[in-house]
């Protein structure tokens, strides 16, 4: 099943300076037929344009030289693991306690309490610079502070639709 984000987000973080979300915070489990899910994404970049400019960075092989910067450099790689573990200790803190029994109950603590950011395990790779952008742009992170240093991600200029005042037509 695919989600969409306005299912996915228990609430607006951040606002564009245009007034529509930037930020979306996540509950880190879903609900179904099935029972509670885990979902990686605590923080989700909602902002199109924003995301765009990611892509592009994400296109033109950013992540390729991120990770091979995080090969060749301790302290980045423990910056960026202390990010991860943050991550964790917050998702896990959004939790109600009958969530986390269902997970233990489950056999899916585990798993949630070793990924980090997206779902990663790999502490030296990355998976998607949009997760990262959207949890800096709330926590700020090592891979963000990374990503403002390799480009300029521009706040969103676009003016979200206004709604007809009663009486006038749209």
């Amino acid at each position: 099943m695919r989600f969409k984000y306005r299912d996915l987000a228990s609430d607006v973080v951040l606002r564009c300076p245009a007034g529509h979300p930037l930020v979306l915070r996540c509950h880190p489990v879903r609900h179904g037929k099935g029972g509670s899910t885990p979902f990686p994404t605590l923080y989700w970049l909602a902002c199109r344009t924003v995301a765009a400019t990611i892509a592009r960075l994400e296109h033109g092989g950013a992540i390729g030289r991120l990770e091979a910067q995080i090969a060749a450099d301790p302290e980045l790689r423990a910056r960026i693991a202390a990010d991860h573990e943050a991550y964790v200790r917050e998702r896990a803190e959004r939790l109600t306690a009958d969530e986390r029994a269902e997970l233990e109950r489950r056999g899916l603590w585990a798993a949630f309490e070793r990924r980090g950011i997206g779902g990663i395990v790999d502490r030296t790779t990355v998976k998607c610079l949009h997760l990262h952008w959207a949890h800096h742009l709330v926590r700020g992170s090592a891979i963000g502070a990374w990503i403002e240093r390799e480009a300029v991600i521009a706040p969103c200029g676009v003016t979200p639709p206004t709604e007809p005042k009663r009486g006038q037509s749209p």
